[in-house]
């Protein structure tokens, strides 16, 4: 029987769909770990390169592999996260660039505060890269860059920013539309809430044309987008 409680309640329910997704993945998949040659091309910064991101760029924790329809991606860790930078900044090292860029991300749980985030109008935000990327996580980033042009990522920022009073949906699925007309239409008008991944997406998928999830499943995970075909170019996937 469930508590008058809400985080216990939530809690109940986070529990039952990861124990849900695991029963299906044991049963469909085999163990679903990562290969050593994940089947993409992968970069890795060395402790001497410098480091810079670029407004568009996506920055992606992978996912545990065993979440079913999920692409393995070496590095992954719990559900992984996906955020968009808004801005450009360069440094000598990651976390002198994160801790000064920022991002618009979906998320349900602050990790800096150490608390849920339970207000809708907290739920997608834009905030500083370093407290979902921080140093804690190093090897396990990805920074993520697409072939964009000015008035892409112009329409990418304003589509995410459009979407902060918007909340966050763990059950949210990716709205793909089939014209540039119905793209440029929902650049302006579409609000829903999301999951990280899905917000990515969708931003993505409005502004750009690009189908950044790698197997096109009908759930999109981290992962998915980390092992995309239009990050394949040089430069255009490198971890760190």
């Amino acid at each position: 029987m469930l508590s008058h409680n809400p985080l216990r309640n939530i809690i109940f329910w986070v529990m039952v769909l990861l124990l849900s997704l695991g029963w299906f993945s044991f049963y469909s998949t085999g163990n679903g770990a990562p290969p050593e040659n994940p089947g993409f091309p992968v970069e890795t910064l060395t402790d001497s390169a410098s480091f810079n991101l670029k407004k568009g760029d996506i920055l992606v924790r992978p996912n545990w592999s065993w979440l079913p329809g999920s692409i393995p991606v070496n590095g992954e860790r719990k559900l992984g996260h996906v955020a968009i930078v808004t801005e450009d900044l360069s440094g000598k090292t990651p976390d002198e660039v994160l801790s000064k860029t920022q991002v618009i991300e979906a998320l349900f749980y602050d990790h800096a505060a150490r608390k849920f985030l339970f207000r809708k109008d907290e739920q997608i935000r834009e905030s500083k890269a370093i407290v979902a990327f921080g140093n804690r996580y190093k090897g396990s980033r990805y920074r993520l860059r697409a072939k964009l042009t000015n008035q892409q990522t112009e329409d990418l920022i304003r589509f995410l920013r459009n979407q902060l009073d918007g909340g966050y949906n763990i059950l949210s699925f990716k709205k793909p539309f089939a014209s540039t007309v119905e793209n440029q239409k929902n650049l302006q008008n579409l609000r829903q809430d999301w999951h990280c991944a899905t917000l990515t997406w969708e931003a993505y998928h409005l502004a750009t044309g690009l189908d950044i999830d790698s197997n096109q499943g009908w759930l999109i995970y981290p992962s998915d987008i980390i092992a995309s075909k239009s990050f394949d170019s040089p430069g255009g996937r490198l971890r760190f």
